[in-house]
């Protein structure tokens, strides 16, 4: 009968803390009215998407988004055989964000890279580099995200 009364106290105290979600649409101070995305590819479309999934239609401020998406994998190291044995994954986007006048309210440039060892199997090893491409693109979404919420 304790351990009752304790969950259902403990239920009502947690229910009432004033949890908020961090990434709302509801809740941006944002409205994207353009995304000029010139290197387009699968990743930078996934990166436009998760922008205008957190635009608020209703927000005063408009914005228009210009991005440049860059990926590149690079050999850090190779064995003694000339085989590539550690690689560098870089995600770079140039970013400039305007108001609807065109007026430029910021540039900033976002750099994520990651080193690691090949595999042999090549097909785990695309399945590695795919998950840290999503991991990457996905930081880098954040940290637009904040930025465009942090605007002034």
């Amino acid at each position: 009968m304790k351990s009752f009364v304790s969950i259902v106290i403990l239920s009502i105290l947690l229910s009432g803390c004033g949890f908020k979600p961090i990434y709302s649409s509801k809740e941006s101070n944002f409205r994207v009215i353009e995304i000029i995305n010139i290197n387009k590819n699968k990743n930078s479309f996934a990166i436009e998407q998760m922008v205008m999934s957190l635009s608020n239609q209703e927000a005063v401020r408009k914005v228009k988004i210009e991005f440049d998406y860059k990926e590149r994998i690079e050999t850090v190291l190779k064995d003694n055989k000339g085989d590539p044995s550690k690689k560098k994954l870089s995600i770079m986007v140039n970013l400039r964000v305007k108001d609807e006048k065109d007026n430029i309210l910021n540039t900033k440039n976002f750099n994520e890279e990651f080193n690691y060892d090949v595999q042999s199997d090549k097909f785990t090893m695309a399945q590695y580099e795919s998950n840290i491409i999503n991991n990457l693109y996905n930081k880098i979404s954040n940290d637009i995200i904040f930025l465009l919420g942090t605007l002034e």
